[in-house]
């Protein structure tokens, strides 16, 4: 039986009603992705709804994933956000599962909306960039062929890979892409190192590396790429017992909260365990795992 962690449709909450379940970053109001969210927002209103609970015990609205989106929608001014609300208590899974979007995706959507007429001032005022910063990521794409953009479709790729990968022809695009992904490694650093170690009929026409390049950058390269693949490995294993793992520590730092929230046991570590109480501190103030 499948069963809903959400509710179906979203509910209007005012601004003030919604508890916050951490404390915003500091100086968060100056960091780049707050500032893309209020203008997204101003310019587009709020495209992702809140995630909220309500809390059976006082009938609070407690916010699962959204912080930075209520606070940007108090500067503008709003009063009233659409919330969705889930039916189980779960910061975790909202915060830490979900499916970032990638470069080629970004790339899709800008597309799509010159395409239908979204006009070119609109968007670099959405996204608090400018007109040149909107073509280069409308072009980012342009010299990369299909089946890479394919390969790579859910996968966070620097802006400067492919930079690189426009050097190649088709062919080799294709061949390091395949490498890229079996050492899981997307770097500009990588990505030089393969377009070092193209042949020169694999490159096209403009900075193709040298004789004296090649042949110097050859022997690093296949060192290089016996190393990646003693990396990859003890990735790979790493990968297996990361997602219980990072359940773990989070079940473990809340646990630790709730301890220190008691103020029997909090005064007791302060009057004999005070190095403990120090270390279970910043154990508790930990908010990403990484």
């Amino acid at each position: 039986m499948i069963k809903y962690c959400f509710n179906e449709k979203t509910v209007s909450f005012k601004l003030s009603d919604l508890i916050y379940t951490k404390k915003p970053p500091t100086n968060y109001k100056s960091s780049q992705k707050y500032i893309q969210i209020k203008s997204t927002i101003s310019a587009l209103g709020l495209v992702e709804p809140i995630l909220i609970y309500i809390d059976g015990a006082d009938g609070t609205a407690k916010i699962l994933d959204g912080h930075l989106r209520v606070e940007a929608l108090k500067d503008i001014g709003e009063e009233r956000v659409a919330c969705l609300v889930s039916t189980v208590y779960d910061t975790y899974t909202p915060n830490k599962k979900v499916n970032r979007i990638t470069i080629i995706q970004i790339q899709r959507m800008l597309k799509e909306a010159v395409r239908v007429g979204v006009p070119e001032d609109m968007l670099c005022s959405a996204l608090n960039i400018s007109s040149d910063s909107l073509k280069s990521n409308l072009s980012v794409l342009k010299g990369i062929c299909p089946e890479v953009i394919e390969l790579f479709n859910d996968r966070d790729i620097p802006k400067n890979t492919f930079m690189i990968l426009k050097r190649m022809i088709p062919f080799r695009q294709i061949e390091c892409a395949n490498l890229m992904i079996k050492f899981d490694n997307y770097s500009k650093i990588f990505a030089q190192s393969l377009y070092h170690s193209s042949s020169p009929e694999l490159l096209n026409d403009k900075g193709k590396p040298n004789i004296d390049e090649r042949s110097g950058n050859r022997k690093a390269i296949e060192r290089l790429e016996k190393e990646m693949a003693q990396v990859h490995f003890d990735t790979q294993k790493i990968k297996e017992n990361y997602g219980s793992n990072s359940l773990k520590l989070t079940i473990v730092i809340s646990h630790i909260k709730k301890i220190l929230e008691n103020p029997k046991v909090f005064h007791w570590l302060l009057r004999n365990k005070k190095d403990y109480l120090s270390e279970l501190t910043k154990i508790s103030d930990i908010d990403k795992l990484t």
